[in-house]
């Protein structure tokens, strides 16, 4: 089952990296509230017909039970997470925007230890600044100094702002986790997509600068990152916890990576080295800590275990 669930957060980060990849190509077709309520559009239309097929939920009865919790997760992950990454994008490089992403498990983390009271064991944080070194090592090239003379600007703020509002979803996300998982990202993605609806307004949408390539990016934003990533890291949380599935993240500059020589780009020897850095610490935390995990302190308040 655990096996079953890294793996479900492998692939969510792959999906992620060509997001980051696809996103910074897609927004120069597209500004970033277009490119994200279509993303979502075509998630839907996917998943509502595949939610009814495989689940058939009680849609009104999802609804008027869980209706708090879809609405902020949907507000939190749907509309303004995808939104303030595609805007960074428009501002910052693909690298700096997985330089920042990589800080997100230590984000969950901190935010795990404050709000839920977890606890992190010396093998989870060893592992967590192993993969931390990793992402580092590629990002610069091998020349870890060289992450106090990158340039930031504005995109990079906003990618910050980004990393927390995920850190926030997936912590708070396991509260719906009840839930059915194509009928919740469907709920929330059918949300969110309403929520854009005004946003739309505000950047017009300018149909001779639409691409073909542009369109093909769309879909894929649609298919992979929107539908696959978010059921994938979904059901990983629910079986790992937020504090475990966080450490996964570490992988996207290393898929990054991997995408970019696919495309015709070189590969690097730091990017080898760092890569096997980061899969070490990661392998460190999945398969190294303490056996007798702690359990979070609303799963205890629900009588629930994690």
């Amino acid at each position: 089952m655990k096996a079953r669930a890294w793996l479900f957060l492998i692939l969510a980060n792959l999906f992620w990296a060509g997001n980051l990849m696809f996103g910074k190509a897609v927004t120069s077709d597209f500004p970033p509230v277009w490119a994200s309520f279509l993303r979502w559009v075509i998630a839907a239309i996917v998943l509502i017909p595949l939610a009814q097929l495989v689940e058939k939920p009680n849609w009104l009865k999802v609804w008027k039970n869980n209706w708090g919790i879809l609405l902020f997760l949907s507000l939190v992950g749907v509309v303004s997470y995808t939104l303030l990454t595609y805007t960074a994008l428009q501002h910052t490089s693909s690298t700096n925007g997985s330089l920042i992403n990589s800080l997100t498990p230590a984000v969950m983390i901190v935010l795990s230890l404050v709000f839920l009271k977890e606890k992190i064991t010396g093998w989870q944080g060893a592992g967590l600044v192993l993969s931390f070194l990793g992402v580092l090592t590629v990002l610069t090239k091998g020349h870890l100094l060289g992450l106090f003379s990158t340039h930031y600007n504005q995109g990079d703020g906003i990618m910050l702002v980004a990393v927390f509002l995920w850190a926030i979803y997936s912590i708070v996300g396991k509260r719906g986790q009840h839930l059915p998982p194509i009928t919740f990202v469907a709920f929330t993605a059918c949300i969110g997509v309403i929520c854009m609806i005004p946003l739309l307004f505000f950047q017009p949408l300018h149909m001779e600068n639409i691409t073909t390539f542009g369109i093909s990016g769309i879909i894929y934003l649609g298919l992979f990152p929107s539908i696959g990533s978010f059921l994938f890291w979904n059901q990983g949380v629910k079986e790992l916890g937020p504090g475990k599935a966080s450490i996964t993240m570490n992988l996207m500059p290393i898929f990054t990576a991997i995408l970019s020589v696919m495309i015709g780009q070189e590969l690097l020897i730091s990017q080898i080295v760092g890569g096997i850095i980061v899969i070490t610490g990661m392998l460190l935390s999945a398969n190294l800590m303490r056996r007798k995990a702690t359990s979070s302190a609303f799963w205890k308040r629900t009588g629930r275990t994690a």
